[in-house]
Formats: structure tokens, sequence, C-alpha cells
């Protein structure tokens, strides 16, 4: 089979580079054979992936995805997809967020009821659940949902930012400023995630949520 399908593997996600020119049968099959053969290689764990080469439809898509999670040991966290999540790159944020001092980095799950607090920049490797919260003197980095409650930046911090993949907290407080927009809809933590990485800093005395770019 003609090699419809290229793996090419990125410091922060698997980048799947896809015929545009094929039927999209002959293309599930080269998926097909594709995870196959790259089973071993690729290994196992959590993964975000991102889709190049070819414009899919939503069920597109997740027939590919659902074939990935078939065929190979990965746990697919996150899909990039449209140009604006393309074009992002969180990890220059990620970066930047640890040269900014003191940084605790923090890998799982914040489930209902935990607390982590510390006196400094915090970078959670995972989700934030509802009913869970996190204080940083500094700021706050979420590689996961932000469904729970955050504090960040001392009380009279006005350069301090709470970033998120999918951003949804609860009750969201920078220095001594609190946002209005309260949460909408618990999302659920256990789909593939899709959307775009917002950051939310302090702008002309209120809170104001953007995408990142």
């Amino acid at each position: 089979m003609k090699n419809y399908v290229i793996l090419k593997g990125k410091k922060d996600r698997l980048e799947i580079q896809l015929n545009g020119e094929i039927d999209f049968i002959t293309l599930r099959n080269s998926m097909i054979e594709k995870m196959k053969e790259a089973k071993n290689f690729i290994g196992e764990g959590k993964m975000a992936i991102e889709f190049t080469g070819r414009e899919l439809s939503e069920l597109e898509e997740n027939v590919l995805i659902d074939l990935i999670r078939l065929h190979s040991n990965l746990n697919i966290v996150y899909v990039f997809s449209g140009e604006k999540i393309k074009e992002l790159n969180y990890f220059s944020l990620f970066h930047s967020v640890s040269e900014e001092g003191p940084t605790k980095f923090f890998r799982g799950t914040l489930r209902s009821g935990s607390q982590l607090e510390y006196d400094g920049n915090l970078v959670i490797l995972g989700d934030v659940n509802p009913g869970s919260l996190i204080r940083a003197s500094g700021n706050v980095l979420v590689l996961g949902h932000l469904n729970g409650t955050v504090y960040a930046g001392m009380e009279d911090s006005q350069n301090s930012f709470v970033a998120a993949m999918f951003f949804n907290p609860v009750k969201l407080t920078i220095g001594n400023k609190t946002s209005k927009i309260l949460q909408k809809e618990i999302l659920d933590t256990n789909r593939v995630k899709k959307g775009s990485f917002q950051i939310a800093q302090i702008k002309q005395g209120e809170i104001v949520i953007e995408e990142w770019r």
C-alpha cells in the first residue's frame, strides 16, 4: 500500500500527514496499516495529535481517531484542528512560565475536594475537576481541562495570568479581581479535547479571557 499516511513526531504532539487526493476509504485503510506498522515505534500513553495535509469533516476526523485508538496503545487527549489551533505553540508559554520564578509541576488529575497551593508558579499536567481548588502567588498553567476554582497572583498583582487548554473555571481570581463569568457547563474530562488554548489576565483593571497565540 502506498504511503498515504505519514507520522511525524513533534515535541508536543504526533503530526499525522494525510494524502489530500485519495478517497476517504482508501485513506482509512492506509491509516489502519500505518498504525499497525508504527504501534511499537510510537509507544503508549497520553498524546496530542494533529491532522495535516487534508481537510476532514468531523465524522471523518472521529473515524480516524477511533482507528488510532483501536490499532495503537495511544490515549488521545487533544486534537489540534483548524488553522488557529495549528498555529498555536503553547509550549513557548510553558517555558516562559518556568523562567519567571519558582515553579511547581504537578502531574495528574485534581479531583473534587483536592487543593493545590504554591508560593510561585503552578503548572498542572492534567485536568482540574469541579470542586477542586488551585492557588498560586504567580501564574497558573493547566495543560488539560480547567473546571475548578483558581486563584493566581498576590492580592495586589496585576501581571499574573491563568491559562488552560480547555478554559472553564467555576471561579477565577487574579490578584484582587474576580471574573464575572462563571462556569456555564461541566465539561467531560474523558472526551477528546478540541478547542482553543485560552489565557486570562488583567487588562485595564478587569480580567480579560482571550485565545492565546
